[in-house]
This record gives structure tokens, C-alpha cells and sequence, in this order.
């Protein structure tokens, strides 16, 4: 009895341990299963991780052309210089590096301790620098391969922009096209021992970066260097803040310059792409248009005559010497006897007076209307970012709001929108749309603004302000030229200040017929105190001299 109970428990004793066995088995060969079938892509993964590296291949940001191919930025092989201080056994490095990388030795051993992991020392150093300090194998400092942008005309740097540290366009060209530019960036993936070496049979994965697209611009960087100099000297000459320049194809509407230089004390225009982030007033360069607005609607035309004194008042009694009110009283720049003149020498002569008589019965909205057609008001859209959109008065029915913009105040405008409409008034009367790229195929725009009629009857007012008599831009009359255009005077507003009784911003804007079309340009000077060649500091004595310039380079086989 006791024999059979001993067996019972040594039998249920077998069982349990032989079930636990089974279950066991069963547990090991489902777990080497899952290892070898089912869970074999993570593990292997996973163990290919530990020894695979991946290095960056860096795509290359697209290069920037001039109209003739001349290369105006670019991006050459350069390394960053980063350091992981807990890697660091020695620090006698700093000396050599503070003197090659222009760093103080304080500050590099500042960084030190207050990053003790990594940061950049310095990035985008020369290639042959970064050669030179990746030979010597410091401990801690580690070489990474870069870009460094380079832009290869200074009187192009403004337009062209700026990259940052990692290849990102942060202004101008460079920010506008970030993304054509800029590319993919590609991977090589390897296998590699523990000592960072290749592993021959392992497997080896490139994906190919995408390079950047290039760019080719419209402008004309001869002309641009030219301009520049140019400006320079006029900034010398004139005690101006600033300088800037920009010509355009009428008919294309292709950018051929745009340039600016500012003086060294330019405290009140310290603005990058200024002609068409700033606004201004354009004074007698805005004549043809308010003008012209009557002549499009029949109110007046060319040869209507007015007599016209040298000073008007719009608000009675303004223009006495003791009158203490707002301002009513405008003036023609000189002093004259009162004279008939027709309206085709009003605007040759650029009368003040001449231009509120014939627009003092009109009405400011039909007239801003007009002004609007031509893009006053609204972006031009060329390729740039922080284009100002211009504007009109707020209020517009103020007794002299109508006197005021007649003679071009009242209304804020950029240059970029001055030579777009003065491109309209060039090239037949049709829109244009100001680019900074060269187009193969560029299609001329068919959209009339205003009639051929029109445009060819203000030309001839422009032509006759170069080539008459009184002309106020007679002295860009050359033989074998035909010229047009208007000079531009109004008193600089300075800002908390406000306008400057002996600071000027002259400009002269106007075309010159050539073999590709009219070409259209505008030159300001913004905050002018004087003139090399006369008393007067006027479009005509300072603006117009630059634009003359230009023209004998632009067109030299007259």
C-alpha cells in the first residue's frame, strides 16, 4: 500500500517535471523562432546599427549668373571647425588655432567650459585652413565639410543677398530662390569596424544629392561695377545719403542695374534694397503722369496755353511773408515775370505753378486713378522680398491735396515702381512685369494700360524736356541719342525731423531708344546738399550727370 503511494508521487513527480520540460522546449524553440523568422529584420537592424555610419553628401546651392555668364555667387569647399570638449586631453591647441581662425584664446576657452559636449568654433572657414588643422589630428576638435558662399562683385552684393552658416538664403536673391537654389542634400551608408574603417563585404548604400539649380540673372554686372563708381562719386560730390540706380528693358521689363551705395554718415536711408523698400517723393517726375491724366480724357492738350506767374496761392493770403498757417503757397523754383506758356512747356520747363493751373479744376480721385494704372499704389512683384507697396494721401480732400500731388507730393512711390511706369509710357503704353532673371523666351506683355497714342504723345513731352530750349534736363542732350525723360526735386523728409530745409532727394528718370527696345532708368539721390555743377541742387544738376554716364556705356556706338 505504502509501495503503490510512493510510486503515485514519484510518477506525478515525473509528470510535473517532464510537463515543465515540454513547456519549456516549447517555450526555447518559440523564442528561437521568432528570433530566426519572425523578429530576424529588427535584430539584424539592430545589430547593423552598432557599426553602420552614415555620412552627409552635401548638395551644392546653385551658382548665380550675370546676363553675359559671369559668375556672381558661388559655393566652394570649405569645413567647419567644431570642438567636443569632453574629448579634449590637451589644451595647447587654442593657441594654434586662436591666431589662424582669428579668435581670441579667452573666448575659445570660455566656449570650452560652457559647452562641454560640442560646439562650433568657427564654420564655413577656408578649405586650405581646414586641411591644414584636420592634418595635426587634435584630439577633440573635429573638421565637418561645407559650403562657404562666395560673392565674387561687390557692386552686386546687395541684390545678390546673404546665406547663413548652413546654406539658407536669409536676403535678397539668395532668400527669394532659397528653394530653387538650395538642392537635396544626399547620404552614403557603410558598415565599419570599430575603428571607424570600412568593412569591405559590407554593404555599401549612396543616394546622390540634388544639386541646386543655377540662376541667370538679368543684370549686367559691367554696368552695375560702372554705376556703383559712379555713385560714389556723385555721394562725394553732392554730400547725399545715398545712391541708388536702377535701369529696366521697357518692352522684357529684364532689371539691367540695380545698385546702391550709401555715404558714410548715411544716418536716415540705412536701408538694403532701397529703390524698392523705400518710398519717396518723386516731385516733377510724377508731372507726366498727372498731366497726362488730362490729356487722356480730352481735358487739355499740348498746346493749350496758360499764363503762369511764379508763385500761386491755394489758400488765401499763404503766400505773404508773415502768414503763419498751413502751408498754401507753391512756387516755381526761380523767380520769373509772368508769361504765357502752353502746357508741352510747362512740362519742358517744369513749371510748378504751370502743372496746378492745369490741373486745379480736376478732380484728385480721376487723377489717383489714372496713377494706379500705371502700378502706383502696388507692388511691381519683382524678385525680392520687402517690396513696399507705395501709397496715396489718406485724406484727400484737403484745400492743397490736389495742388500737392499735381507736383509730386502727396503720394509716396519706390523707384522700382517709377521705372515700371515710366517703362508703360516707353514702350507703346503696355504692362510690363519687372524681372531680375534673363528669360530665352521673354514674351512682351500685350496689355494695354494706356493707348499708343497716348504713350507716343508723352514721349514727345519727355523728348522735349532733354531737347528744348528750357529743357530742365538739357544737359542730356547728346548727338545721335534720342532721350527722354524728367528730373525729379523734393525736399527730403528726414525722419523726426521732418522735411530739411537744405536736404534734397533728386532723381531723374527717363528712356533711351536702342536696338533691343527703349531701356528705362532711374537715378536718385537721396538727401542731396549740393551740386558740382551748379548752385542749384536739382534732378538736373546732380542725378541727371550719372544717368548720362550710363547711357554712353549702355549705347557707345553713337
Amino acid at each position: 500500500m505504502r509501495f503503490n503511494r510512493n510510486r503515485l508521487k514519484l510518477n506525478f513527480l515525473f509528470l510535473t517535471i517532464f510537463s515543465f520540460v515540454i513547456f519549456g522546449s516549447f517555450l526555447f524553440i518559440q523564442k528561437i523562432y521568432s528570433l530566426q523568422f519572425i523578429e530576424s529584420d529588427y535584430f539584424e537592424n539592430q545589430a547593423l546599427s552598432y557599426r553602420e555610419r552614415v555620412e552627409v553628401l552635401e548638395a551644392k546651392r546653385g551658382t548665380i549668373y550675370d546676363k553675359h555668364f559671369n559668375v556672381l555667387a558661388s559655393s566652394i569647399q570649405s569645413y567647419n571647425v567644431a570642438v567636443k570638449p569632453n574629448e579634449i586631453s590637451d589644451l595647447s591647441f587654442v593657441k594654434v588655432l586662436s591666431p589662424i581662425l582669428g579668435i581670441d584664446e579667452n573666448k575659445i576657452l570660455k566656449k570650452i567650459s560652457q559647452n562641454p559636449t560640442f560646439f562650433y568654433l568657427k564654420r564655413n572657414v577656408e578649405f586650405e585652413t581646414g586641411q591644414k588643422i584636420k592634418s595635426w589630428n587634435y584630439k577633440g576638435v573635429h573638421l565637418e565639410q561645407s559650403n562657404k558662399r562666395n560673392v565674387y562683385d561687390e557692386s552686386t552684393s546687395n541684390l545678390i543677398g546673404l546665406v547663413d552658416p548652413d546654406g539658407n538664403g536669409i536676403e535678397g536673391i539668395e532668400l527669394y530662390f532659397d528653394n530653387h537654389l538650395q538642392g537635396e542634400n544626399g547620404e552614403l551608408r557603410y558598415e565599419s569596424a570599430p575603428n571607424g574603417a570600412i568593412i569591405p563585404q559590407g554593404e555599401i548604400k549612396t543616394i546622390q544629392p540634388k544639386h541646386g539649380e543655377d540662376l541667370i540673372l538679368s543684370i549686367d554686372s559691367e554696368l552695375q561695377y560702372l554705376t556703383e563708381n559712379l555713385c560714389n562719386n556723385a555721394l562725394i560730390d553732392t554730400g547725399a545719403f545715398k545712391c541708388s540706380v536702377v535701369f529696366a528693358n521697357s518692352l522684357t521689363g529684364e532689371v539691367l542695374i540695380s545698385s546702391e551705395v550709401s555715404s558714410s554718415d548715411n544716418k536716415y536711408f540705412n536701408i538694403d534694397l532701397i529703390s524698392l523698400r523705400a518710398n519717396y517723393e518723386p516731385g516733377s517726375a510724377l508731372k507726366i503722369f498727372t498731366i497726362g491724366s488730362l490729356l487722356d480724357s480730352d481735358h487739355v492738350n499740348e498746346k493749350k496755353s496758360y499764363l503762369v506767374e511764379d508763385e500761386i496761392e491755394i489758400i488765401e493770403g499763404s503766400c505773404n511773408d508773415n502768414y503763419e498757417g498751413l502751408q498754401g503757397c507753391f512756387k516755381d523754383f526761380l523767380k520769373h515775370e509772368p508769361f504765357n506758356i502752353t502746357v508741352e512747356e510747362i512740362i519742358e520747363r517744369s513749371s510748378n505753378v504751370g502743372t496746378i493751373k492745369i490741373v486745379e479744376n480736376s478732380n484728385i480721385d480721376d487723377i489717383e486713378e489714372f496713377l494706379k494704372k500705371f502700378g502706383f499704389g502696388s507692388r511691381t512683384g519683382v524678385e525680392l522680398s520687402g517690396e513696399s507697396r507705395g501709397s496715396f494721401t489718406e485724406y484727400n480732400t484737403c484745400k492743397t491735396c490736389l495742388s500737392s500731388l499735381a507736383i509730386g507730393y502727396s503720394i509716396n512711390t519706390t523707384q522700382y515702381q517709377m521705372v515700371k511706369a515710366y517703362s508703360i509710357i516707353a514702350n507703346g503704353g503696355r504692362d510690363i512685369q519687372l524681372s531680375l532673371l534673363r528669360k530665352s523666351n521673354q514674351s512682351i506683355n500685350k496689355k494695354s494700360i494706356i493707348t499708343t497714342d497716348l504713350s507716343n504723345r508723352l514721349k514727345k513731352l519727355l523728348i522735349k524736356v532733354v531737347e528744348g530750349e528750357n529743357g530742365t534736363g538739357k544737359s542730356l542732350k547728346m548727338n545721335g541719342y534720342v532721350i527722354g525723360g524728367k528730373t525729379g526735386t523734393s525736399r527730403t523728409y528726414l525722419e523726426g525731423i521732418g522735411y530739411s530745409d537744405n536736404r534734397f532727394t533728386t532723381s531723374f528718370t527717363g528712356f533711351i531708344e536702342t536696338n533691343e527696345g527703349p531701356i528705362v532708368g532711374s537715378v536718385i539721390l537721396w538727401g542731396a546738399k549740393g551740386s558740382p555743377i551748379s548752385e542749384y541742387v536739382t534732378g538736373g544738376s546732380t542725378a541727371a550727370p550719372i544717368f548720362k554716364n550710363i547711357v554712353r556705356n549702355l549705347v557707345p556706338d553713337k
